[in-house]
């Protein structure tokens, strides 16, 4: 009796003190006992936050009705700074006996219209900004969710091209390490060709200085032969 008596009135309520525990396995249960409730306390709170909590489409909803009932007001608001103006010009100007008891009383609601005007204009704003978050983050979310698909389009894209590249380089190389015995035969073959061409070029030029000496030797012998029969001709 007494255990229920204290799960009673101590767990369950703010307890009076005339139970307690007083063996150390007792108080331990007790300690266990009130951090569960405490848990579980935190749990049923959260789950009924969850439950009372308005939908992205119901927050819309209520901004549009909140948007209406506050665009009211400023016109009633609005309404209300025009019509005790004109109280005042008519009390001031138009009367013949100005009664300054009823000015002031109505430039006092003119200046709780006035005050009122601003307020509503303040709490519109504020909606207004609610609004936009809550469209900000709609627009920020699906954003996000196309910039990513689009990050990872292009990603597999990168790859493809990579790999393409990849496969290109390779087969570059490959043709590089085929061309390469080809180009040096080819070199090879070509300067034993020029060698040739030039060996031949150095015998034709020995050839043809030979000649030229010897055609010159020819045209010295000549010379001193046809001199004497000038002079026998002379005589």
């Amino acid at each position: 009796m007494e255990a229920l008596w204290m799960v009673s009135v101590t767990f369950l309520s703010i307890g009076y003190g005339d139970v307690v525990p007083h063996t150390y396995c007792g108080r331990s249960i007790c300690l266990l006992t009130g951090i569960m409730g405490a848990g579980c306390t935190v749990l049923v709170v959260a789950v009924v936050a969850r439950k009372l909590e308005l939908s992205r489409a119901e927050k819309h909803v209520h901004n549009f009705m909140m948007d209406s009932h506050i665009s009211k007001r400023i016109k009633i608001a609005a309404a209300n700074v025009l019509r005790e103006t004109w109280l005042i010009y008519k009390h001031t100007k138009l009367s013949r006996e100005r009664d300054d008891t009823r000015v002031r009383m109505h430039q006092r609601k003119l200046l709780l219209a006035i005050q009122q005007l601003r307020r509503v204009k303040m709490e519109k704003r504020i909606l207004a900004d609610q609004g936009n978050t809550l469209v900000d983050l709609h627009k920020m979310s699906s954003l996000m969710y196309d910039v990513l698909s689009e990050v990872q389009g292009c990603r597999g894209e990168l790859h493809t091209h990579v790999h393409s590249l990849e496969k290109s380089v390779q087969e570059l190389r490959e043709g590089f390490r085929i061309l390469m015995p080809l180009l040096s035969s080819t070199l090879s073959t070509q300067n034993c060709s020029i060698r040739h061409l030039l060996r031949e070029r150095e015998g034709k030029g020995e050839k043809r200085s030979q000649l030229s000496l010897e055609e010159i030797l020819l045209t010295k012998t000549k010379k001193p032969s046809s001199a004497p029969h000038s002079s026998d001709l002379v005589n």
